[in-house]
C-alpha cells in the first residue's frame, strides 16, 4: 500500500477514495487525446425482426472505442498502490488484465474473433478466477441470512457459469452512449456501501473501478467521443461477478446485476433458442434491450442511460434489503 511505503498514517476509507480520485484524474488525462493507435468502431451489427443480421452505419462508427485498454490498467495501478496487496489480489488483477488484453485484441482485430473463441476464453479465465477463489475461501454462500454450505465441485460449475454470464451481459450491454459505465458506477457504488464490512478490500477495489469509469463517462455521454469497447466490458463484467463471490452472497448478482441481464441477456437468450429450437419468440423484440427502446419505442438515446441508472440504483436498494 502507498501508505506504508510513504509512512503515512492514513485510514484506508479515505486511500480508497483518494485512489478513486487518483485515477479519475489519470484516466481523464489519458483520454483528453486518446492514443491515435486505438482501433476505430466499424459500426454495429444487428439482427431485424426477420432475422437478418445488418450493419447500421450509426453515429458510433469511426469512433475511437478499445478505450478499456486505457482505464482498467489504470484501475489495476490504483489499486496495486492504494489496496493491501496479497497474492489472492495479484492473481484477481492479473485475470482483470488478461480479459482486457482478450477484449482489446477483439476490438483491435480486423475480422472479429469467433463466438467459439471468445466462449472458450470467457471459460478459461473464469475457471482461474472460481478456483483461485475457492483456494482462499469456503464454498458457504449466504442466502437470506442463512449460511448454506454449498459442495465444491457444485459451487465451481455455477461460479463458472456466474462469471462468463456476467461478462457476457455485460458486454451485449455496451451500446449506449454512457450506458454501461453508469449503470456499472451505480452497481459498483451499491457494493460499496452494502458489503463495505463483509469484504473491505474488494469493495475498495469497486471504488478504485468506478473512479476511472467516471472519467471514462466525461467522454463517452452523448454525443461520445470515445467507446470502452470489449477491452472495458469485459472486464467490467468480471469484476461484477467477482464482487458478487467475494460478498458472501452470489446470488446478489442477479438482483445488483439485473439491468445488465435483462438488457444483455435477452439477446444472449433469443440466440439461443433460434439456434436450438429454429425458432424465434421474441421476433418482435430488437436485441440488446436498449436498441429496442431507442429505434422501435423511440426512446432518445440520451435518456437510455438515466433511465437504466434510475433502475439499477432501485434494484440495489432491494439488493440492500435483502442482505440485511
Amino acid at each position: 500500500m502507498l501508505d506504508k511505503w510513504l509512512g503515512l498514517h492514513i485510514s484506508s476509507e479515505a486511500l480508497t477514495w483518494i485512489g478513486a480520485a487518483a485515477g479519475f484524474i489519470i484516466t481523464f488525462f489519458l483520454m483528453w487525446k486518446p492514443l491515435h493507435f486505438l482501433p476505430r468502431d466499424g459500426g454495429k451489427k444487428v439482427e431485424t425482426v426477420d432475422g437478418e443480421v445488418i450493419t447500421i452505419n450509426d453515429k458510433s462508427a469511426g469512433k475511437i472505442t478499445g478505450i478499456g485498454v486505457l482505464f482498467v490498467p489504470v484501475f489495476i495501478l490504483m489499486s496495486f498502490l492504494f489496496l493491501p496487496v496479497n497474492v489472492e489480489l495479484l492473481i484477481n488483477l492479473g485475470l482483470v488484465f488478461i480479459m482486457m488484453l482478450t477484449g482489446y485484441l477483439d476490438d483491435a482485430s480486423d475480422t472479429p474473433w469467433g463466438e467459439l473463441v471468445k466462449g472458450l476464453l470467457d471459460f478459461v479465465i473464469s475457471l482461474g478466477a472460481v478456483i483461485t477463489f475457492l483456494a482462499f475461501h469456503t464454498s458457504d454462500i449466504v442466502i437470506f441470512g442463512n449460511v448454506v454450505h454449498i459442495p465444491v465441485v457444485i459451487y465451481g460449475i455455477f461460479g463458472v457459469i456466474l462469471m462468463w454470464a456476467s461478462i457476457n451481459v455485460t458486454n451485449c450491454s455496451d451500446g449506449v452512449d454512457g450506458l454501461c459505465g453508469s449503470v456499472s458506477v451505480v452497481e459498483l457504488l451499491a457494493f460499496y456501501l452494502i458489503f463495505n464490512k463483509v469484504m473491505p478490500v474488494y469493495s475498495d477495489m469497486g471504488i478504485l473501478l468506478a473512479g476511472v469509469l467516471l472519467a471514462y463517462l466525461c467522454f463517452n455521454w452523448n454525443p461520445s467521443k470515445v467507446l470502452m469497447g470489449d477491452a472495458g466490458s469485459r472486464a467490467i463484467g468480471f469484476m461484477m461477478a467477482l464482487l458478487s463471490m467475494q460478498s458472501g452472497h452470489p446470488l446478489i448478482f442477479l438482483l445488483l446485476s439485473l439491468v445488465f441481464i435483462i438488457d444483455g441477456g435477452l439477446g444472449l437468450l433469443k440466440m439461443t433458442i433460434i439456434r436450438v429450437f429454429k425458432r424465434n419468440p421474441l421476433k418482435n423484440l430488437l436485441t440488446p434491450v436498449h436498441d429496442h427502446l431507442r429505434k422501435n419505442l423511440g426512446v432518445p438515446i440520451k435518456a437510455i442511460p438515466l433511465i437504466y441508472a434510475g433502475l439499477q440504483a432501485l434494484n440495489s436498494f432491494f439488493a440492500w434489503l435483502m442482505a440485511n
